[in-house]
Parts: structure tokens; sequence; C-alpha cells
């Protein structure tokens, strides 16, 4: 056995037995910690990497009660996952989720160090998990994936767990419009959702966790982060082999553009903007009226379908909107028809109450009568 002391446990993570590879080759070590002393790390390697392990090999490692990875094996850890097809999916995707949490704090979190290199390491690690997250989840209909992500605990900063949902739904929604996509292109698509909301790094707190109407000036702050995203993303020059970096940052500037040209930053109309944009914007508002929060209801399937397609032809797509209630849904017309959302429904906010409202009617004139017919000329 190979063993070594650290000072600093955090250069290892520890894993569920359950979630162990089994009866396949390990891309990973496995450690156990041999010390007594909390203060005295010393790791001790029990299995290397190449080798095979069994369920019985296993079940005799939990007298260790735990066992470790190095962080640097972290991203093998990560793809092992979606091999590991003994453990059920809920598990798998929630190590898969704390994973991109980790990164997600990383970049969000005001009280940690923050440069562009810190933030290219961590979109790489986002990319890591992006790529475990779509070989677990792509062959996942949209109504399974819903009930995942319902199952999955949620964290207290709304953009965490909402940047993985819409990551998750972009991937699944693509995928039902190009059913024989390359993995490269749905793990771009869903790092594109992951980082959609990049941009908010530089928007104040009290502004993003405001569940209150914001004045137009905290509003027209909150419009500012496609771009600032854009840039960051450009300035931290993440390596992410076999991702196309331009379609990322393309969804980051262009998730708040709207169908009809009427969005931001740049007003683009129709397919201006990138198709990854245009799925982005759906899954963006599918989750934000549909996830449920510890602080606010959500609305039913068939009942934010209904408000999403008031929508279609001015904010959605129509061509990706039918896609999507194709595979969530056939009974889009169930939904309650007489409700919607204000046009300046932010879905990167949170709200304490979604803020539905009657179908306002259309205006029309006081004057009911028919215009007069043109007087007929007399004839000369």
């Amino acid at each position: 056995m190979e063993s070594h002391s650290k000072h600093e446990q955090s250069s290892y993570f520890t894993v569920d037995f359950g979630l162990i590879l089994i009866d396949k080759p390990l891309p990973y070590s496995i450690y156990v910690n041999s010390s007594s002393h909390e203060s005295r790390d010393r790791f001790v390697k029990i299995v290397g990497a190449g080798e095979v392990l069994t369920s019985e090999l296993v079940e005799g490692f939990k007298k260790y009660h735990r066992v470790y990875i190095l962080e640097t094996e972290r991203s093998l850890y990560l793809m092992s996952l979606v091999d590991a097809t003994h453990a059920p999916d809920i598990e798998r995707v929630a190590v898969i989720k704390d994973s991109a949490i980790k990164h997600l704090d990383t970049i969000f979190d005001p009280s940690k160090e923050f440069n562009t290199e810190i933030l290219g390491e961590a979109i790489q690690g986002c990319h890591d998990s992006m790529q475990s997250m779509v070989g677990v989840i792509r062959d996942y209909d949209i109504n399974n994936l819903k009930k995942l992500i319902g199952d999955l605990s949620f964290h207290d900063f709304y953009t965490y767990d909402h940047s993985i949902n819409v990551s998750m739904y972009t991937v699944l929604i693509f995928k039902s419009m190009k059913p024989n996509a390359k993995n490269e292109d749905l793990v771009t698509a869903g790092l594109g959702g992951l980082l959609h909301d990049l941009g908010k790094i530089k928007i104040p707190t009290d502004i993003l966790n405001n569940t209150d109407k914001l004045t137009d000036e905290e509003f027209a702050v909150i419009k500012t982060h496609p771009e600032l995203g854009a840039k960051l993303f450009d300035e931290s020059a993440p390596e992410l082999p076999g991702i196309n970096a331009d379609s990322i940052k393309r969804v980051i500037l262009e998730h708040h553009e709207n169908w009809d040209g009427s969005g931001y930053p740049n007003g683009l109309k129709e397919k201006e903007h990138h198709l990854f944009s245009r799925v982005c914007a759906v899954a963006d508002f599918f989750d934000a009226v549909t996830t449920k929060r510890s602080y606010s209801d959500v609305m039913s399937v068939e009942d934010a379908l209904a408000v999403m397609e008031r929508t279609v032809g001015k904010k959605l797509d129509p061509e990706i909107f039918k896609f999507f209630t194709e595979k969530v849904s056939k009974a889009v017309l169930n939904g309650k028809s007489a409700i919607e959302l204000p046009e300046d429904f932010d879905t990167e906010r949170p709200h304490k109450v979604l803020p539905l409202q009657k179908v306002q009617p259309k205006k029309i004139s006081s004057d009911f009568t028919k215009a007069e017919e043109p007087k007929k000329k007399k004839a000369a």
C-alpha cells in the first residue's frame, strides 16, 4: 500500500461507497485515511487506477467508513458516474450537481477571491460536471427530468439551482430537436445554459436576491449582466477541449433576446440569435415558473405551457416551443387560458409569488359604427 501524509485534506474528497465504479477498470485511485488524529491525515492508497473492483470488494471496504479520491482526479470520478449504472440516477445526478455547485460558488460567492484565472478554472470545472451530467441524462425525456429536478435538494442561492436546471433542460430540448446531436454539442448547449447568468457576479447581491418589484434603475442594472458575462467569459479564456467557446459566449450574451426583437442587449430578432440561446430562453422560462422553491409556489406544467404559449412569436421561438410542448405534454390547452405573466417578467429573479395576472382584453375603438363608405363620384 502506498501512503503519504497531507496537512490539508482539501487535496482529497470523500465518495459514497455506492458510487464507486464496479466491474470495470477504475480511472482513479482510492485512498483511506489511516490516521486516528484529525490534524494528521495519512492517506493510504488501497486501490490503484486501472484495477477492477467487484461488489464484494466494495463491501469489504466499508470497514474503512470513508474512502477518498485525489482532488486532481475529480473529473475522472465524475465521468465514471456515467458508467456507474448500478447506482440510482438521483444519487449520480446529486453528486454531479454538487460538483457544479462547488464551481458556481467559486464564481458567484462575493466573499471568495476572484480573478480571471480562478474564473477560468471554475468554468473548466463546470465543463467537467456538464460532461458527466449529459452522460447520465441524455436519454431522459423532459417529463422524467422535471421529476428528477423536483427530487433534488435545492440551495439558498437561487442562481445556483436555476442555472443547473436550465442547463439540463437546455440539453434535452436541444436533443429533442436534434436526436442525433454529437455529445460535444449537447455539452456545449448545456454549458451555455449553466453559465448563462455569469454576468451576475458583477450585479449587487441585494438586487439579485430582491424578491420585491425592482425599480427602473435596479432593472437597468440587471439588464447589464449579459454583456458583463460575455466579457468575463472572454477574459477567463477557459480551456474547453471539443467545445465551441463562441457558442457559449453567445448564449451568455443573447439569452434575453426575444424572437420579435424586443429583448436586450442588442434587440436581435428571430434567428439572428444563436439556436442555443433560443433553446436556453425556453428552458429558462420553464424552470423559473415550474420548479419549487422554499419561498414560492409554482405553476403546474399545463398552466406554465399555457402562459408560455402567450409569449410565442414575441419572446419565444415558435418552432422550439413546439418541439418542447410535444415532449413535455400533449395537453397544452388544458392550462388556465385566462392568466399570463407581465411582459417585463424576469426569469432570472426569485419571486415571493409569481406575478400572474389576468389576460388583458384587447383594446378596441369606442366607435362601434362602421366607417362611412366613400361617396361615389357623380358621373361627369
